[in-house]
């Protein structure tokens, strides 16, 4: 599930991205790409699609990526969490940016079904422009 999360939100699939979530999962953190590191907010997971659509509309695909880098997981039977650490690409200007992100996601299985809860992110203040 979350090879899936960055892999959708990497190819801006938005409808695969929301159907890893549960119905009022949440969002915290910068959601448009390139915001300033401090500007953090926690919103509902279809107001945080909704805003980064509208900031990813038309960046060319070369310059918005994520990739996961390293998970460390744990699982206590129905509940599990997760922090990745990833790499994203994200538009700067004419080009991108690199940084690197701590992300904390919280899952949970109901009826068999495994679902993202919430998910936080912050930048680990690393990268340069490309």
């Amino acid at each position: 599930m979350l090879t899936r999360y960055a892999l959708r939100l990497s190819r801006r699939d938005w409808g695969g991205l929301r159907s890893l979530f549960w119905q009022d999962g949440t969002y915290a953190g910068p959601i448009a790409p390139g915001a300033p590191s401090d500007y953090h907010q926690a919103v509902p997971i279809d107001v945080a699609i909704r805003g980064l659509d509208h900031y990813l509309r038309g960046v060319e695909p070369q310059n918005f990526d994520v990739r996961v880098i390293r998970t460390d997981f744990r699982q206590e039977g129905d509940l599990a969490a997760a922090w990745l650490f990833t790499h994203r690409r994200s538009p700067s200007g004419p080009g991108s940016m690199e940084t690197d992100w701590v992300e904390h996601v919280v899952v949970r299985r109901i009826d068999g079904d495994w679902r993202i809860l919430s998910v936080a992110v912050a930048s680990a203040s690393r990268g340069g422009s490309r």
